[in-house]
């Protein structure tokens, strides 16, 4: 309402609100729809019988257009639909007659709750941020986690990769030894034989280092993407095991745990492939160069290594300046991926509401911070480069000058100085990468800090424990007692409070009432998804905390209103309900969910790909889709969080049919009890159910089924169902 906009499209506006709301809602669209061109898109018939002109599409075709009362008498299909909503030709003349009471209380309850919910963001935030990071994490040394999952075959070709480094290493004074001694020999008339032999030296050296070099990087690249692919399957799997109330943590969204398991993984390979081998290859040569130099000219080596404390305290200084730019790089470019994540995921509200120039100012917004370190930072390093360079040419001023000093004192000879010093020059672009791989080693490690902290972390709710699965199946008995709830992000807001409910074996029961009374919460609980804060939650009269999680949830069927699907086949989508279902049963699932026409209709029937999120299909058809998974699954307890609101009339009563059963039976016709909790906002969906619930404020409020609910003239439930029925009228 705030864009004022003069065309205003409604996919299924309000299917998602219980009645109170969805009549504040409706009467808001009524008074915005005024003076502006109004398309909906609705199933519930109700919400359009006063529009000026109704279209039926069959098969993506017009099929009759005309007002409400012109297609109850000319569309045998509106008119079908109708009825089945109980909607008839009597009840279009009546007019709906709210209660002012009602009225007032329901605007009242909605200023009211509209006032309260000002503060607690603000609130969240600072709650959130006080919040350890690391709760339930084991302390490890992030060094070691780097070679996760390796093999002792691995080790041992570490060991030969580490030994082909060392001896490229060793190449390097080596060389300064022997191209000293072959300089002295050019000056010898007598010395061609010494010249040959050192020649052959050098090629013999030479050949060996290529070989060296060339095995070094093999060896260390196979197992820099070994740890990477260890790391990041563990990352994954660890990730997957968390309990729910993790992932509603700020750094645990989408975008960043997808960055988490991609981008920093991909440092593991890059500090061993890339950055260990050069590092043991320095470490020989600076240990090489220091026996031979010390061998050939004590005093000269200890004048060329007296400097090396600056050049080391140098080094600290940038690996501690490096440590902390990286780290807030990594995390700046991690709020990048996830907004671009979020974008995407919802490109379509993004492009309705052309908003796309909004969301680059905010992508580079959140680059402005890392741009301003990364000035500063760079001009740190650019000072502290140049104050090293500075001292290593003063290292090699002083050593110079003193050779100059050994041979006047006739304390050394000429050569062995210069050879002396031509070991430590050649010594030096080692010492100096060793400086430079250190600190970035360092920073690497600490972008990781994330990653083992995440496989680390100890999930509160255990899927695997106790190790052994039940036997048998459910019978279904559920019960709550005294149960209290809230959601781990919103700690202060109390969603359900001393909730108590029995569900015996086979019942059809159903959870009713306003939007935020704890309904979906309730199934929530069932699944596991999340612990009472307190009281008891017992399954089969067994405390729920006591089963083994995934066997558990095997027999527990989800259906929720906003369907998921995998970008994948139709065929695939179906088959998660099952662990391997045979085509019959596939087909006969999506028979049951109403949906196998539609399927055989495409071109590639259930091969077809559904695309990212279902993107390739329309509310109603992933809906479908998502019921027939569960058909498959044939569960003992079978949840639906508002399951039909997506469906036309004739697909919502083919569907409830199917689910509605009492039983289910398998491929060799043997039958099982259901137990179905239904949370829904649509009354007529739950009339017939043996047990309708009614809940405000996370507690049972109202017991019984329809007649004995509907009789109860000041009762929630018969306030909700005629405030339903009048805005049918």
């Amino acid at each position: 309402m705030l864009k004022d906009p003069p065309i205003l499209l409604l996919d299924e506006a309000t299917s998602a609100l219980d009645s109170e709301s969805e009549k504040l809602v409706q009467d808001a669209l009524e008074r915005a729809m005024r003076g502006r061109t109004v398309i909906l898109i609705a199933h519930r018939m109700s919400t359009i019988v006063n529009a000026d002109t109704i279209v039926v599409v069959e098969n993506g075709r017009v099929a009759h257009t005309g007002t409400h009362h012109e297609l109850l008498d000319k569309s045998t299909f509106y008119s079908n639909v109708c009825s089945m909503q109980n909607i008839d030709k009597e009840a279009e003349n009546k007019v709906a007659s709210t209660p002012d009471n009602m009225e007032e209380q329901i605007g009242e309850a909605h200023i009211k709750q509209s006032s309260t919910n000002q503060g607690p963001n603000k609130k969240l935030e600072r709650l959130e941020s006080k919040q350890p990071r690391n709760e339930n994490v084991k302390e490890t040394p992030p060094f070691f986690r780097l070679w996760y999952g390796l093999r002792k075959e691995d080790i041992m070709k570490i060991l030969v990769g580490s030994s082909a480094a060392a001896i490229s290493g060793i190449s390097k004074p080596l060389f300064g030894y022997f191209i000293m001694t072959i300089g002295v020999a050019y000056y010898d008339p007598n010395a061609k034989k010494e010249v040959t032999k050192y020649s052959l030296i050098f090629f013999t050296a030479g050949m060996v280092t290529m070989v060296s070099n060339i095995l070094q990087h093999y060896i260390y690249g196979i197992i820099g993407e070994r740890a990477m692919k260890n790391i990041r399957e563990a990352l994954f799997s660890a990730v997957l095991r968390n309990e729910l109330g993790w992932f509603e943590k700020p750094n645990n969204g989408v975008g960043f745990l997808t960055s988490r398991i991609v981008s920093d993984t991909s440092t593991v390979k890059t500090i061993i492939s890339d950055r260990m081998a050069v590092i043991v290859q320095c470490i020989a040569s600076i240990l090489i160069a220091t026996i031979v130099s010390m061998k050939v000219n004590w005093r000269m080596a200890l004048v060329s290594w007296a400097v090396m404390p600056c050049h080391f305290i140098g080094g600290l200084i940038q690996a501690k300046s490096a440590k902390g730019f990286y780290g807030d790089s990594a995390i700046a470019h991690r709020e990048l991926v996830s907004l671009a994540s979020e974008a995407a995921s919802n490109i379509r509200t993004v492009a309705s509401f052309v908003y796309e120039d909004e969301i680059i100012k905010k992508a580079e917004l959140s680059l402005q911070e890392p741009l301003r370190i990364t000035k500063i930072e760079s001009m740190k390093y650019g000072v502290i480069q140049g104050i090293s360079l500075c001292l290593w040419n003063i290292a090699h001023a002083v050593a110079l000058w003193y050779t100059t000093v050994l041979v006047q004192r006739k304390q050394a000879k000429f050569e062995n100085s210069i050879r002396s010093y031509q070991i430590f020059s050649l010594t030096v672009p080692s010492i100096t990468e060793l400086w430079t791989l250190i600190p970035m080693v360092m920073s690497a490690i600490s972008i990781l800090n994330p990653v083992f902290d995440t496989l680390d972390r100890e999930t509160q709710i255990v899927p695997d424990k106790p190790e052994n699965p039940g036997k048998g199946w459910l019978v279904g008995r559920t019960e709550f007692q005294d149960v209290s709830f809230n959601y781990p992000s919103r700690p202060e807001v109390t969603i359900l409070d001393g909730f108590n409910l029995i569900i015996e074996p086979g019942q059809r029961v159903a959870l009713v009432g306003p939007s935020g009374a704890g309904k979906s919460s309730v199934l929530a609980l069932i699944l596991r998804f999340y612990d009472p804060a307190r009281g008891r939650l017992l399954i089969d009269n067994k405390n729920i905390k006591d089963y083994n999680l995934r066997w558990l949830r095997k027999q527990i069927g989800l259906v929720q209103q906003e369907p998921i699907l995998f970008n994948t086949s139709i065929r695939d989508n179906i088959s998660y309900g099952s662990e391997s279902p045979s085509e019959t049963e596939i087909i006969q699932a999506a028979m049951e969910a109403n949906i196998h026409e539609f399927i055989s209709g495409l071109p590639e029937g259930y091969g077809t790909v559904v695309g990212d999120k279902g993107s390739q299909l329309s509310g109603g058809q992933k809906q479908r889709i998502a019921i027939a998974r569960t058909i498959l699954k044939r569960p003992a307890i079978l949840l639906l969080d508002e399951a039909t609101s997506a469906l036309d009339g004739e697909s919502e009563r083919v569907v409830m049919s199917s689910l509605g059963t009492k039983v289910w039976k398998d491929k060799d016709e043997q039958a099982s009890t259901i137990t179905s909790i239904t949370v829904a906002h649509r009354l007529s969906t739950v009339i017939n159910a043996d047990t309708i619930v009614v809940m405000e404020k996370g507690k049972v409020v109202e017991l019984g089924n329809h007649q004995e609910l509907i009789s109860a003239e000041d009762g929630v439930y018969s306030r909700l169902f005629h405030l339903q029925s009048n805005m049918k009228e």
